[in-house]
């Protein structure tokens, strides 16, 4: 069939996205937007600034300058094929050191956010998408680092996101209860 009238054609899947993204909540709308933005989001916000009137920036300005937004905890929407579509991960926001082992190179990194499948290292370095990863990194409130192992899914010049693969149920605990705890964004400041 053609792509216009096959439900499986290219504009047939569009029309059933548009309706399905249509009929999520909006709070699921605005996890999937920043989810397909990922790292470009900051240019959609200068986007969108620009095109605010004189008068929102400036209350926009003063609103930002009273109260900045608090980090907090991330839901992300996993689009992946070889795991469950749309299912939610929650993930957070950190600043944690981390040693990384690619090949036969070590590098220091930070890692900005976690989940129990992933997380996303700020490194000045790009590598290869799809090279296997050893993460070490140590998560407040544990006596030894966590040695995460994974698989480079995005590089970027931000840094790169991590699959992680083959936890062990300690590990996935410890990583759970960092997530679930309330600890400081920065309480972990390792050298």
């Amino acid at each position: 069939m053609d792509e216009f009238g096959s439900p499986q054609g290219r504009f047939g899947i569009m029309a059933r996205l548009f309706s399905l993204v249509d009929q999520l909540p909006k709070d699921h709308q605005l996890i999937l937007l920043k989810q397909l933005l990922g790292e470009r989001i900051t240019q959609h916000l200068y986007k969108l600034v620009l095109e605010m009137t004189v008068d929102q920036r400036q209350r926009l300005f003063e609103q930002l300058m009273e109260s900045p937004p608090e980090p907090t905890e991330v839901t992300t929407i996993n689009l992946d094929e070889d795991d469950s579509p749309m299912r939610q991960i929650h993930r957070k926001a950190c600043r944690l050191h981390a040693v990384c082992v690619l090949d036969a190179n070590t590098f220091d990194g930070t890692v900005t956010d976690i989940s129990t499948v992933g997380m996303f290292i700020k490194t000045e370095r790009s590598f290869p998408v799809g090279k296997p990863i050893r993460v070490s990194c140590r998560l407040p409130g544990l006596e030894r680092p966590l040695i995460l192992g994974g698989d480079i899914i995005r590089s970027e010049p931000a840094g790169i996101g991590i699959r992680l693969k083959g936890l062990r149920a300690e590990q996935e605990r410890a990583i759970r209860d960092f997530i679930n705890s309330r600890e400081p964004r920065g309480s972990n400041r390792q050298p």
